[in-house]
């Protein structure tokens, strides 16, 4: 049974729970692009861009690509990418660097910042302005030019634990997914309408409803939760129409039982959150988060002016101290 107790203070109190004994005030919605596995593979490796900073889990393999392009971008992160597995570039980190627990290639690159890795450094070619600290050493052969600092067989530590934001990123849909329906969506010839009320409104859309509408359009203010049903979602260009005070940054698309997800098409603007799903996003662009279990293609992630999702939808974990402080929380920060 869905559980209704979804106040703001709630929400407030439930953020600040998960809050304490945090070792960094970073705040995981900060992540324009995250994936709990991989990005991209071996043999294709992901394409287009991402204009905020990205992390994956594991591994994650570049090709024609350009990363963390908006100075103002993911501002609680230090780095454009960070990484728990080997990390594979052709084209351009354009500010802040990476850190990665493996090794790091680069294919006729450049990366701007500093590198932290705990492998080695090599690949085809390219440039890193900016310190490299490696746990192991930098390999000879194709030119790869280091305008900076190298220091070899370091020790490296990650300043964040992807494991955690990881859980943290399943437990919000796990949570979101559980909330009673507050509204349902009207379908006006194709366009799904969702009027808002309230700290939270929430709405389950079928899978196949959500394929074959043309648009959506929220209307009203406070954090709106898209609880979308089916195990296997696809769809390709929408126009999101927002208005009364709804907006991208107040609005999550939770695809919480979707364990496959094909995306192409369109501006998305809305942050989507497909923690389960094995994502192909073709082609296209979302503007906001994308949170996935893995992900392959070369669809465009824009950072949403704005700033990254904002709503009141954290993980469960409210304590009855913090309930009875009355504590509110926008954010979600770890």
């Amino acid at each position: 049974m869905r559980s209704n107790l979804f106040t703001k203070a709630a929400f407030g109190a439930a953020v600040l729970s998960f809050v304490a004994g945090a070792t960094s005030a970073v705040d995981i919605w900060d992540f324009n692009v995250f994936s709990r596995s991989t990005i991209g593979t071996s043999s294709s490796g992901y394409g287009s861009d991402f204009q905020g900073a990205a992390g994956s889990v594991g591994s994650a393999w570049f090709s024609g690509f350009s990363l963390n392009d908006v100075a103002a971008a993911s501002p609680s992160l230090v780095r454009a990418f960070y990484g728990g597995g080997d990390f594979s570039i052709g084209g351009t980190v354009t500010q802040d660097g990476i850190e990665v627990a493996g090794n790091v290639s680069v294919n006729w690159a450049t990366i701007n910042g500093p590198i932290y890795a705990g492998g080695n450094l090599g690949g085809f070619g390219g440039t890193v302005n900016g310190p490299v600290s490696i746990g192991g050493t930098k390999t000879v052969g194709p030119v790869l030019t280091v305008n900076g600092v190298l220091s070899e067989s370091a020790p490296f530590s990650p300043t964040i634990d992807l494991f955690d934001v990881s859980s943290e990123f399943l437990a919000i849909s796990n949570f979101a997914a559980s909330l009673a329906t507050t509204t349902t969506a009207t379908n006006l010839w194709g366009q799904l309408i969702i009027n808002a009320s309230g700290p939270v409104t929430v709405v389950d859309v079928a899978a196949a409803d959500l394929a074959s509408a043309w648009g959506i359009k929220v209307s009203g203010t406070g954090t709106v939760v898209i609880n979308v049903l089916g195990s296997s979602v696809s769809f390709g260009s929408k126009t999101w129409t927002y208005e009364g005070g709804a907006s991208g940054t107040s609005t999550l698309l939770n695809l919480n039982e979707a364990t496959t997800f094909d995306l192409s098409g369109g501006d998305h603007v809305v942050s989507i959150l497909a923690p389960n799903a094995a994502t192909h996003f073709s082609s296209g662009l979302v503007t906001g988060n994308l949170v996935v279990g893995s992900l392959t293609g070369s669809g465009q992630v824009n950072w949403n002016p704005g700033g990254g999702f904002n709503g009141d939808v954290p993980a469960p974990g409210t304590t009855m101290l913090a309930l009875a402080a009355g504590l509110i929380g926008a954010r979600r920060r770890r």
